[in-house]
């Protein structure tokens, strides 16, 4: 504690240890800048989808269960998230048809889940290929062959994936990627179950299907943003291709001819023309070597053209090395 100053002694200024300090410059603020900060981009998305060759063994192996291969090829060709999957009702399914409605999705919050709309609070319609179809109206059978053992047959809000009696309850998220996880791991393929969303997207796009029509089936909101956004890369692929195979559909392009293979075959002027015919008629041997050809006067009449056409029309076969310098013909062999 500093000593109390008395009336007698000297003024601080003989004193600097007695001095007291100013005031730090807070320098405050009265808007707080805090709402205003943007937060960094997200790092730009970089998918990695099995090649098809991975996808094949993925499939292979999977299909060791029957069940479980439906799923994991569902998951392939429909490009749908795992939750949506797990929610899948056989009352969405038309087998008639070839269609699917994903308007269903499980959500999972460690132990806890629960069945609520899809990510984009939107319904879609998904078209089925004829294997797909038959894949599912094989596994429908099996789960009514299996439901009968037990009796009644299946509910109209039975799930198409389940492990349930009468399939009664869906499939676990979470255990639905461990399972994928473990099966990856078994055939050395660093991969998830994420990653079939993104294979269905690439060979979409691999194979020309428009960018609305892909996010679509993936249910991607904003007409398209995020899926370009996500697969740029793959669409500049695509790109690529669909130049290569244009450029191999296209027609042969036009010769690069010469100047002179250009006069022979398609002359413009009269000059030119002049110069083809005499040209033709000495490549062909109906003008032989050492013949000197008329006067000039004489082929403007033949001709009907001026003498300097005439001219420009000699200048030329003396260029092609056809004339001398007295204008008879040389020997084109």
């Amino acid at each position: 504690m500093p000593t109390p100053r008395r009336l007698h002694d000297p003024p601080d200024s003989l004193h600097p240890e007695r001095r007291i300090p100013p005031s730090p410059p807070w320098k405050w603020v009265s808007v707080n800048p805090m709402p205003t900060g943007k937060p960094p981009s997200a790092p730009k998305p970089n998918p990695h989808p099995p090649t098809a060759a991975e996808a094949a063994q993925i499939l292979g192996e999977a299909f060791n269960d029957p069940a479980w291969g439906t799923f994991v090829w569902l998951a392939m060709v429909t490009g749908a998230r795992r939750g949506e999957l797990c929610g899948l009702r056989w009352s969405k399914v038309d087998l008639a048809q070839g269609t699917i409605v994903v308007d269903t999705s499980v959500a999972q919050n460690s132990s806890k889940k629960w069945l609520k709309d899809t990510k984009t609070h939107q319904h879609r319609r998904l078209t089925l290929d004829a294997e797909t179809v038959t894949l599912l109206r094989k596994h429908r059978e099996t789960c009514d062959e299996n439901a009968a053992k037990l009796k009644p047959k299946l509910g109209p809000d039975a799930f198409v994936f389940s492990l349930a009696p009468h399939n009664s309850e869906h499939l676990v998220p979470d255990s639905v990627s461990q399972r994928y996880s473990k099966l990856a791991a078994r055939l050395g393929i660093d991969t998830h179950l994420h990653n079939l969303r993104h294979y269905s997207a690439t060979e979409l796009i691999a194979a020309g299907v428009d960018i609305r029509t892909v996010a679509g089936r993936l249910g991607h909101g904003g007409g398209g943003t995020t899926t370009l956004r996500v697969y740029t890369a793959f669409v500049s692929e695509a790109d690529q291709r669909a130049a290569t195979a244009l450029f191999n559909r296209l027609p042969s392009r036009p010769e690069q001819l010469s100047e002179r293979e250009r006069i022979m075959r398609n002359p413009r002027a009269p000059y030119e023309a002049i110069a083809a015919k005499l040209g033709a008629a000495i490549e062909s041997g109906l003008l032989p070597e050492g013949t000197p050809l008329p006067p000039t006067k004489q082929l403007a009449s033949q001709h009907e053209v001026s003498e300097g056409t005439i001219r420009r029309a000699l200048d030329l076969l003396q260029a092609w090395d056809l004339l001398d310098n007295s204008r008879q013909i040389r020997t084109t062999g």
